[in-house]
């Protein structure tokens, strides 16, 4: 049995695992809302009830963790491992990993995340980086290893009771952020320059780009006011005069940019 004493030893303070059988789906994705939420500051965490689509096959997902930079965020699937993961776990994943979303995820992310209106969501769904992770009620390595294989990830979240109905949680596992997203840069050819917001994130300086074209070159970011102008070093990047450039940077640093689409 598995118990911890948090603080002054009392038995108010002494908190026992519960049994991880005990609950149904909802009421565990209930408490891992409550864990996620308070171990992941910088996220929002809210039920997410949007629909993807992957080889005529639609599946709904359960939770979204949105960093509030608007710069990531994962697609969550709470589990209990008592389900099948060939046939009940993996059909999901793999439809939120590689599938395409549907009008339903713009509503629910509208109705569950403070700050997000259509415009925003809709943004968020085409460019913001996205992945997944399952969250699942106890460990299992067969999980694990196969969940890696499509670049899920997965965390555990085990639930303690303590006296008066109290309650605490431990969460085993890290989220990994693979690609995050910088923002989108309007292109001058008069100053050969993309300009994007201060707030970006973007240091000062010499740094490395890779075009929408595939090669890597040096550019120069410059603070002018309330925004950073960068500057090719060397040659002209041949890009359409007032393009929207959209710029993600990669867990290595790797700095990517391609035409977003966007109307000049």
């Amino acid at each position: 049995m598995r118990t911890f004493v948090a603080g002054d030893c009392r038995s108010d303070n002494t908190f026992t695992l519960s049994d991880p059988s005990e609950f149904s789906e909802i009421q565990f994705e209930a408490e891992v809302v409550k864990a996620l939420s308070c171990l992941f500051p910088s996220y929002f965490c809210g039920v997410f009830g949007g629909s993807f689509r992957l080889d005529g096959e639609r599946h709904a997902a359960d939770l979204a963790l949105i960093h509030k930079g608007f710069t990531h965020w994962f697609v969550v699937e709470v589990e209990l491992v008592s389900h099948s993961l060939d046939f009940h776990v993996l059909p999901q994943v793999r439809c939120f990993r590689f599938g395409e979303t549907e009008t339903a995820c713009i509503t629910s992310l509208c109705n569950g995340f403070p700050g997000i209106d259509r415009e925003r969501a809709a943004t968020l769904l085409e460019f913001v980086p996205r992945s997944v992770a399952v969250v699942a009620n106890r460990f299992d390595p067969t999980w694990a290893l196969t969940l890696k294989g499509l670049d899920v990830q997965l965390l555990t979240v085990s639930v303690f009771k303590g006296s008066g109905g109290r309650t605490a949680h431990e969460v085993e596992g890290s989220l990994h952020v693979a690609r995050e997203n910088i923002g989108f840069a309007r292109y001058s050819s008069i100053d050969k320059s993309l300009l994007l917001p201060k707030v970006c994130g973007l240091p000062l300086g010499e740094i490395q780009m890779e075009d929408p074209f595939g090669t890597a070159s040096s550019w120069t970011v410059r603070e002018a006011g309330s925004a950073l102008w960068v500057t090719k070093n060397f040659g002209d990047p041949a890009l359409p005069h007032g393009e929207y450039i959209h710029i993600v940077r990669t867990f290595d640093g790797r700095i990517t940019m391609k035409l977003s689409g966007r109307p000049a």
